[in-house]
């Protein structure tokens, strides 16, 4: 990452943090400050600060690579310690005005963990990472599901949105270049993502791609023999997962059943496809798609209790089970016959002449 870049997305931060830090004056200046707001913004102003530290000693090794005056690094280092000095200052007046049972804010900076307060008591939580976007329509749903919150978020402004969607791009991808394509403004922020959700979460094209998925699983199955085929269980949940996906799209799988029913009967073999028919689920009352679904459901774990009861014995299929005839050859120790003592003698063998 080049200096200017650091410099660059070190100043949204920054402003993020100076937001963040007037609304605590501002509330801390009341003459009965409300502690919620007060910890919902503190908990924010912590991980800014956080991310602030992270870009610091980035920025102060590019600037000592590009030869920089001994100035400018001072000033540098001179600017990074008010931030600090600006988050020290604010920790301790907050605690000043919540230090009680109900409410106990740590002066220290939470890197690892977010901090849920619930009946005066205290849980650590691991710190939530939204899994960055590469670009693959696939990945759009799973992407925006965890996005969401954030984009809804009605107490974030949209340059913090903004920023946030840009760390969650994975750089080089189709996304990163359309989200940097764009400045970082707050004005911005509902341009770039209509642009992205025009892009990539396009419901229609979206639904396709699931479609085609399914389809894949019926060629896969239709070409495929002997052991390049999928074990049951990664075919139950690649369909599940794809119905799935198509029914977060609109697509309902009642409704639709009339086309997804034979898709998903076709991803299976025609041993299981047999079984299935003579199964009590074939002809009970309800959508078949949901039958043929809870049927398959019942043959994943009719094989997991299989494997566990063999793996707790130690039992598994084995050459003699596959072979008998050949095992119990092996197995067979070696005899000698009168014949074969015979052969071994050669010309050895001398017979005696007759007593008269």
């Amino acid at each position: 990452m080049s200096l200017a870049i650091s410099i660059r997305k070190r100043a949204t931060a920054r402003s993020s943090f100076t937001r963040t830090a007037n609304v605590l004056k501002e509330e801390l200046n009341k003459v009965e400050p409300d502690k919620s707001v007060l910890e919902d913004k503190f908990i924010k102003l912590q991980t800014v600060n956080t991310e602030l530290k992270s870009y610091d000693p980035v920025i102060l090794d590019l600037m000592i690579a590009a030869e920089v005056t001994d100035d400018d690094l001072n000033n540098e280092v001179i600017s990074c310690e008010e931030y600090l000095d600006e988050f020290i200052s604010l920790s301790r007046r907050i605690k000043e005005k919540t230090d009680n049972s109900d409410l106990n804010i740590s002066m220290r900076s939470k890197t690892d963990c977010s901090i849920s307060a619930r009946n005066d008591k205290r849980y650590k939580l691991p710190k939530i990472q939204i899994k960055k976007f590469d670009g693959h329509l696939l990945s759009y749903l799973s992407f925006w599901g965890q996005f969401k919150k954030i984009h809804e978020d009605k107490n974030l402004d949209d340059v913090d949105k903004f920023h946030y969607l840009a760390q969650s791009m994975l750089p080089g991808t189709r996304a990163y270049e359309l989200i940097e394509s764009y400045p970082l403004t707050s004005e911005n922020y509902p341009k770039v993502i209509s642009a992205f959700t025009e892009r990539f979460g396009n419901q229609e094209i979206l639904t396709e791609i699931y479609v085609r998925e399914l389809l894949k699983l019926i060629t896969q199955n239709v070409h495929s023999q002997g052991k390049d085929k999928l074990p049951l269980m990664s075919l139950f949940d690649k369909i599940e997962s794809h119905i799935r996906a198509l029914e977060s799209l609109g697509v309902n799988q009642n409704s639709n059943a009339a086309w997804l029913y034979p898709m998903v009967e076709s991803c299976l073999s025609a041993e299981l496809i047999r079984v299935w028919q003579r199964s009590v689920l074939f002809n009970a009352k309800g959508p078949r798609l949901s039958n043929l679904l809870e049927f398959l459901r019942k043959e994943v774990e009719g094989e997991q209790r299989v494997k566990l009861a063999r793996s707790g014995f130690d039992i598994s299929p084995s050459s003699r089970e596959e072979h008998p005839k050949e095992s119990k050859l092996k197995n067979k120790k070696p005899f000698m016959s009168a014949a074969s003592l015979v052969a071994n003698q050669g010309n050895k063998l001398r017979f005696l002449p007759k007593k008269s």
